[in-house]
């Protein structure tokens, strides 16, 4: 057996934790400047922890020195660019919005895609392979190429302005599809042959034999579905006008004033819109990792 050269795991282990440094960045940094003024966020764009909470400072102002009473903003609640977010901002009406339009469209596509994919996976049609070829094949079309056909249908049949405009386009999906399609085929056909001898049918074995097989794959599709509605933003800014219906990344736009955009408070909004999303994420990451290897695919 070929031995692994050492200090291969170590190597290893250091590329994933700067990987992973690299990855948690960016939200670091949007956390610590959530709490800066605008004035220290001006003045000092790079550093993640606020001048006012730096060690040097925390020191100073433990010695009562001068230069840190006096500092800028040392009076600034922590939590100022979260209120004056939700006071001014409204981002309590985008985010009610976000979780409004996610939670449809992960509903709709979880409730579309399991009856396609099983209809793929199991059912014997003329031209069921051509059919699904042509499916994966729309996976390949930009997003940006179907906004204003989907628009002009959208217009056509009166939607333009309205929740139902936004959430419709997105009811299905081929990567849904192709992901349950595939976890369907793990599970083996035997079962089905047996529920069929004790009298059920063709529902009854779906909701009662293979959904209740198919949870990680049914989480992983939900947890895609509803990050990627939560996150959309062309869409939503093509087909709605009404300030009313925007969802967070749209909204996120009016938090500027005539002294250009106020990146604390958008930061502020931004980390109230991930939270959701990070809290899901570990929650159903167990599921994640099962629903993606057993349906064929590579983690």
């Amino acid at each position: 057996m070929r031995r692994r050269p050492f200090g291969m795991p170590a190597l290893a282990m250091t590329a994933m934790i700067l990987g992973a440094v690299l990855m948690a960045y960016p939200y670091i940094y949007m956390v610590g400047s959530s709490f800066k003024t605008r004035r220290e966020f001006a003045e000092d764009r790079q550093s993640v922890v606020p001048p006012r909470y730096q060690v040097e400072q925390l020191l100073a102002h433990a010695r009562g020195e001068e230069s840190a009473l006096d500092w800028p903003g040392a009076d600034w609640p922590v939590w100022q660019n979260y209120v004056d977010a939700i006071r001014y901002g409204h981002v309590e009406r985008y985010l009610s919005n976000s979780a409004i339009y996610a939670v449809i469209i992960t509903c709709a596509q979880l409730f579309f895609n399991v009856l396609a994919a099983y209809a793929f996976a199991r059912m014997y049609f003329r031209g069921r392979e051509v059919l699904f070829n042509l499916l994966l094949a729309t996976m390949m079309v930009p997003p940006a190429v179907l906004l204003i056909p989907n628009f002009l249908v959208i217009r056509e049949l009166g939607l333009v302005d309205t929740v139902a405009g936004v959430v419709l386009p997105a009811f299905a999906g081929a990567f849904g599809i192709f992901l349950l399609r595939q976890f369907f085929l793990n599970i083996p056909v035997e079962l089905e042959h047996a529920a069929r001898i004790d009298g059920c049918g063709g529902w009854p074995i779906l909701w009662h034999v293979i959904l209740p097989l198919s949870k990680p794959a049914l989480v992983t599709l939900g947890l895609f579905t509803f990050m990627v509605a939560w996150n959309m933003f062309e869409w939503p800014l093509v087909v709605l006008s009404n300030q009313d219906y925007y969802p967070l990344t749209v909204g996120l736009s009016f938090f500027r004033d005539e002294g250009g955009a106020d990146w604390p408070r958008i930061f502020a909004a931004s980390f109230m819109g991930a939270a959701p999303l990070i809290v899901l994420f570990v929650i159903a990451q167990r599921y994640l990792v099962g629903g993606i290897s057993l349906s064929g695919m590579k983690a």
